[in-house]
């Protein structure tokens, strides 16, 4: 079939104006549910609900506007017929005003430019609500436009006089946004606005003030609580939210919601794939993403989803969902390398050896109100925290318990970013690392035996382990190490992948350790796949040599799964298993 014949959707990547999905014919999931906990009597009317950064959360606040606002009255059919919300038929719908905010195009440069356009976001708020209410008036041209707050107190006296019955329902989308870039460029400037005398905190309270007699309710949205002490402390009614199952699923995609969504946006015959089979790529890198213990279901990030499925739909063909991510993302892990730098050393320490051991990380509790201006830098809780609601980690609820919270790397995503930051903190800056080069001279002359390679991995590892190094040495390290190393070789028509995905029949995805090709795109291509295995010094000394026969045959049982991937059909391909115990190449064999 074609997509003459298949009636697709347009797929909504970037777009977060619900009020248009329909009448633009946009694929959307429905999230309607979401809004039944929202209205229930247990849960706070000041509710706070974190999630990383391009999860939909935008979408949603967009959603709620169109629920909650009374100016979208007759078009509630349009808009929400078919939702599960609207099968409820809760008498809230369109029942109160609404005003937001949206702080995500606030300034991030000095505190005169931060201040005035975070006077322009609340002032487009404004402006936004006198278009759906011609009848309501207010003039802001005299006042001072670095004063936020006055401004948000002075429409609450204004809109008090235009409407006596009903009350203001406040959304604010997110609220940290510029807050968090401020902080990974200017520590000092990022204190000064979440002070106890900075302006978020004059902000929120002048919400806080209107709470009584002119706010009904407020919704409020963002990625981290490193600016929650700012808000809370001046509206110290709102509560966090972010942790209850009830909202695990607000923002990201389940497996369920995906199997309905894909169809709406890809030609899956033409493809000549399956619905389950595109999920199985898709899912070791976008999947995994848990926001309570109590949660039974996993959520894929929406944003890399629509992205990848957008270039599936554009180039006709299935995708490796690796090569295809969000540009909006953290892809060269720069943001997590400035978290690093926010905390003690043995802190980041920490953290980089149990992700190379693949740990899991435990602590007693999440940190909800982070407040860098008594500490100055990250305690351990709460750089854990920090990367949980920024996304780098997440929960594992087999591991959790009512005392403990255990986090784990999502996804495979997520895993590649730590491996680019473990390289930066670990080896870049040092200079045994820089010094000896590998002997590539085998493996770009496409030969088989690539001893003189294994021997040259041998030297240089033992140049950059010392005693301390060698302790805590395994695959995942040995694996960086050398791609590391690699990396920085720059060698014409050559291109060096770790773990790159691969699709073997009947097995699925795979990960071979280091893919190298060779005079890529040339008539003499050659593609080394190269499986490693680590050893310590003491189980190669064992004389049975039972761990290093096994290591053998378990290196080789995956070269034979490695060479009839898919993606190598076709190509010259050599394959080797090379087993290091401690520094020392002790095995090298093609296979």
């Amino acid at each position: 079939m074609s997509e003459s014949t298949v009636k697709l959707l347009n797929n909504p990547y970037g777009q977060v104006t619900f009020n248009l999905f329909r009448q633009e014919k946009q694929a959307f999931v429905d999230k309607s549910l979401s809004i039944k906990y929202l209205d229930d009597n247990g849960t706070s009317k000041y509710p706070v609900l974190l999630r990383p950064r391009r999860f939909g959360k935008s979408t949603f606040v967009q959603m709620l506007k169109c629920y909650y606002d009374i100016s979208y009255l007759d078009r509630y059919e349009e808009l929400f017929s078919g939702t599960k919300i609207y099968d409820l038929n809760l008498p809230t719908h369109n029942s109160y005003h609404v005003i937001n905010f949206d702080f995500s195009a606030v300034s991030t440069g000095n505190l005169n430019k931060i201040l005035t356009s975070f006077f322009v976001a609340v002032t487009d708020g404004i402006d936004d609500f006198c278009l759906r209410y011609p009848d309501f008036s207010f003039d802001y041209s005299d006042m001072d436009k670095t004063d936020a707050a006055t401004l948000f107190t002075e429409f609450s006296k204004a809109y008090r006089k235009f409407s006596r019955s009903q009350k203001l329902y406040v959304m604010i989308d997110e609220y940290d946004n510029f807050a968090n870039e401020i902080l990974s460029k200017d520590l000092e400037l990022f204190l000064n606005i979440t002070s106890k005398d900075g302006f978020l905190k004059s902000f929120y309270a002048a919400i806080k003030a209107k709470a009584s007699d002119v706010i009904a309710k407020t919704f409020i949205t963002g990625v981290s609580s490193v600016s929650l002490d700012s808000l809370t402390s001046g509206f110290n009614i709102a509560l966090n939210v972010t942790s209850l199952d009830c909202f695990n699923e607000y923002a990201g995609f389940t497996e369920d919601e995906l199997e309905i969504l894909i169809p709406k946006l890809v030609d899956v015959e033409k493809l000549g794939v399956t619905t389950k089979e595109i999920i199985e790529r898709m899912k070791p890198v976008y999947d995994g993403y848990c926001f309570s213990a109590e949660a039974d279901k996993t959520v894929y990030n929406s944003s890399m989803c629509l992205y990848f499925l957008n270039k599936v739909r554009q180039k006709g063909v299935f995708l490796n969902p690796e090569d295809y991510l969000d540009p909006a993302s953290d892809q060269d892990g720069s943001k997590l390398s400035q978290l690093f730098n926010l905390t003690q050393k043995e802190t980041a320490e920490f953290i980089i050896d149990t992700y190379l051991q693949g740990g899991v990380f435990y602590l007693d509790k999440l940190s909800e109100n982070i407040n860098l201006n008594q500490l100055k830098e990250y305690s351990r809780e709460q750089l854990l925290s920090m990367l949980y609601y920024l996304g780098y980690l997440t929960i594992e609820r087999e591991k959790s318990s009512p005392s403990e919270l255990a986090l784990k790397i999502p996804n495979r995503f997520m895993s590649k970013l730590f491996a680019r930051c473990t390289i930066d903190f670990r080896f870049k800056d040092n200079t045994e690392f820089k010094a000896p080069k590998l002997n590539l001279s085998a493996l770009t002359a496409c030969e088989d035996d690539i001893s003189s390679f294994a021997e040259s991995c041998t030297e240089f590892l033992s140049r950059i382990m010392n005693n301390q190094v060698l302790s805590q040495m395994n695959e995942m390290a040995l694996n960086l190490a050398l791609y590391a190393k690699l990396e920085t070789m720059a060698i014409v028509n050559t291109y060096v992948k770790m773990q790159q995905s691969v699709q073997v029949p009947k097995e699925g995805e795979k990960f071979p350790d280091l893919v190298i090709t060779v005079n890529k795109g040339l008539p003499d291509e050659c593609i080394y796949i190269i499986e490693l295995k680590y050893l310590k010094k003491t189980e190669a000394r064992d004389k049975s040599k039972s761990a290093l026969k096994s290591a053998i045959k378990d290196a080789t049982a995956e070269l034979t799964a490695y060479k009839s991937a898919l993606d190598f059909k076709g190509r010259n391909i050599k394959a080797y298993s090379m087993v290091f115990a401690g520094p020392d190449c002790v095995y090298c064999q093609q296979y």
